[in-house]
């Protein structure tokens, strides 16, 4: 090549310095959008990540929640049913006491190997003619055996034959712990003779000898159980006049002298 022809390339040189440049662009060009494409897959993965976190997250909220509202459904409808099934539970192993001076009331406590041992007031029986009484029950009467007194906390246990269809012993339900006063208390009886009676109130006071509720309590409810609004029996009516102060006897206190308990 003479030095005319390098030092004058034409039009064929400049074309290829021109292809040259472009080619070069659109690679850098290329190479950019290349990056760019993997950095954008990068956040979609760190998005995904995060995403599937919170979703994880909302599932166990959710979960959490859905379980705080069936146990609020469930609390609201025991409140809801009330004192009602465990008033009916309850009845069945309440009786009423007849002895020849007057009545009162009693419940199924605890058993033996053929025989049903019920509590109720010691002044209650305390006027018999020998040793029997008789219970009663909308299905049917009973003869029963006075077995234990205990005159100084006006407690008294009989016993019957066998059990009565539908009885359950209460004492598994009877608890130890005294009731707090401003809890809700039930008393069943039969208050002048009406048998299957159910009243409620509040414990109004507690101590070591007495349970003062002012759940309505009148002649004839005495013997009969005080019980708690889970159906625990707390206590053992012993006085009742019909004027909102009235008085049962702590359970535990059947433990001084009528019952072994560990």
């Amino acid at each position: 090549m003479s030095y005319e022809e390098w030092s004058n390339p034409g039009p064929t040189r400049g074309l290829r310095i021109v292809i040259v440049a472009a080619a070069v662009g659109a690679v850098a060009a290329l190479v950019l959008s290349l990056f760019a494409l993997i950095s954008q897959q990068g956040s979609i993965g760190e998005e995904r990540r995060i995403r599937a976190n919170e979703d994880t997250r909302l599932t166990r909220e959710l979960r959490e929640l859905r379980g705080d509202v069936e146990a609020a459904e469930k609390q609201l409808g025991r409140r809801e049913k009330g004192i009602a099934p465990v008033a009916s539970r309850l009845l069945k192993s309440v009786f009423t006491v007849h002895t020849d001076t007057g009545l009162g009331s009693g419940f199924a406590a605890w058993r033996d190997v053929d025989g049903t041992f019920v509590i109720t007031a010691h002044h209650v029986v305390d006027g018999l003619v020998g040793s029997h009484a008789t219970l009663s029950r909308s299905d049917g009467s009973w003869a029963a055996e006075l077995v234990g007194v205990d005159p100084r906390n006006d407690l008294a246990v009989l016993r019957i034959d066998g059990l009565p269809k539908g009885t359950q012993p209460l004492w598994q339900n009877a608890v130890r712990e005294r009731p707090r006063p401003g809890d809700q208390l039930l008393l069943l009886g039969s208050p002048f003779g009406l048998e299957g009676s159910v009243t409620t109130g509040i414990v109004s006071r507690v101590t070591k000898e007495v349970i003062q509720t002012d759940a309505a309590a009148n002649p004839g409810n005495s013997g009969g159980p005080a019980v708690d609004k889970r159906g625990r029996v707390v206590g053992v009516l012993v006085a009742g006049g019909g004027q909102n102060v009235n008085f049962a006897v702590p359970i535990e206190r059947v433990c001084a002298k009528l019952r072994r308990c560990g």
